[in-house]
């Protein structure tokens, strides 16, 4: 398989950074959404040309990202992106982020899905993909748990209205807004305090411009480690009505040292 890995340098710009001068999670979804894009490009096989010409497009399923440090305002780092497994019903991307000495800041590995876009609904992989892959190296994480709990007694909430600007080219809102999003319930003075060490999000359909907004909501959980450092939450992403949920998450935030 040709450009097995896909490797991007890049120096974090003002405005990828939030005010503690560190990256903001979007900026890092959006950076590696767009490596992945430009890989599947150059790998064919997973070319987005091959799937619109069959009316299919790729949407995140679940995504395990794990930060040892943000990098920040003017530090230059280097991503690189591999596929890691095919299988009839997902494809497996992983990411590594480092700095220019080469130690690794951020780790993160993906599932992938078929979508139709005219049915509107996630189809098997097809079986020309499949024949075609070799994964070039193992993934750099594995998802810790089969399921993440639903969320049934929240803590915390908010409100967050669509715009016209949060969809992408598939014409939903971009996963890298409801990772955002599904934090945002979150007080501030743990947003602000605690640096996010790990996020683990499950996408479980699409949000369009006509569900008018997304209702945040979170709450603790006990931590699993009895660490007074490490805090734990269970999000989830749903409609206005609350009858149906986007996405659902865990995330583990630390004060810093």
């Amino acid at each position: 398989m040709q450009h097995p890995t896909h490797t991007e340098t890049g120096t974090i710009r003002v405005s990828q950074v939030d005010r503690s001068r560190r990256i903001k999670l979007t900026s890092l979804l959006d950076w590696m959404q767009d490596s992945a894009y430009t890989h599947s490009n150059l790998l064919e096989i997973f070319s987005t040309d091959r799937l619109l010409a069959r009316n299919m497009s790729w949407v995140l399923m679940r995504k395990l990202i794990r930060i040892e440090s943000f990098p920040c305002l003017g530090q230059t780092v280097r991503l690189t992106t591999f596929p890691s497994a095919l299988n009839r019903y997902f494809a497996f991307r992983d990411f590594k982020l480092q700095d220019e000495k080469g130690t690794p800041l951020v780790l993160a590995t993906t599932s992938w899905a078929v979508f139709d876009l005219e049915k509107r609904r996630i189809i098997r992989t097809p079986a020309d993909f499949i024949r075609d892959f070799s994964a070039p190296g193992p993934p750099c994480l594995e998802f810790s748990q089969a399921r993440i709990s639903p969320l049934e007694h929240p803590e915390y909430s908010a409100e967050i209205f669509l715009r016209e600007n949060d969809l992408d080219l598939n014409t939903h809102v971009n996963h890298s807004l409801l990772g955002e999003w599904s934090l945002s319930c979150l007080p501030r003075e743990i947003k602000q305090n605690c640096l996010l060490k790990e996020l683990d999000i499950v996408y479980r359909s699409e949000c369009t411009l006509e569900q008018g907004s997304v209702i945040s909501q979170g709450t603790a959980l006990q931590n699993p480690g009895n660490s007074e450092e490490e805090l734990f939450y269970l999000h989830s992403l749903k409609n206005s009505h609350q009858s149906r949920e986007f996405g659902r998450a865990m995330s583990c935030w630390q004060y810093p040292a």
